[in-house]
């Protein structure tokens, strides 16, 4: 198994080589790169996946007094990026001029708030039983 491993590492190291000569030096049309860019998001994804459902991801936390430590700070940061990211939103886009405009903003904000803790809630709780074994 571990020359599929190193064979991996290989083509994600081409890949990112390619990315970076003919995305950034040579400045190539992006559909000549994209390829590269999925095979590097792919691997990104399989071994994130792999790390949360073999317990390596989240080993900080033994018990549930640690799993809401976690969760609470997860949701204080998820609330500030995306305050930050409607903000700027709001602001490059103008701001709203009546109150349907400011309630859409809200329901924007919450919603994307909603959808961004729920993955790291997943992920977390996820990586938790895994690693605990529970």
């Amino acid at each position: 198994m571990k020359i599929w491993a190193q064979s991996g590492i290989v083509v994600l190291i081409l890949a990112f080589i390619d990315v970076i000569i003919r995305g950034a030096y040579l400045h190539r049309p992006f559909l000549e790169w994209i390829a590269s860019l999925a095979i590097i998001i792919c691997y990104m994804i399989f071994f994130f996946i792999k790390s949360i459902l073999t317990g390596v991801y989240e080993t900080d936390i033994n018990n549930k007094e640690q799993l809401k430590e976690k969760l609470k700070e997860k949701m204080s940061d998820t609330f500030i990026l995306c305050f930050v990211a409607i903000g700027a939103t709001t602001y490059k886009y103008n701001l709203p001029e009546d109150f349907v405009g400011w309630i859409a903003v809200i329901a924007r904000f919450i919603i994307l708030f909603a959808f961004l803790f729920g993955i790291q809630y997943l992920i977390t709780v996820i990586a938790w039983k895994r690693s605990n074994k529970i």
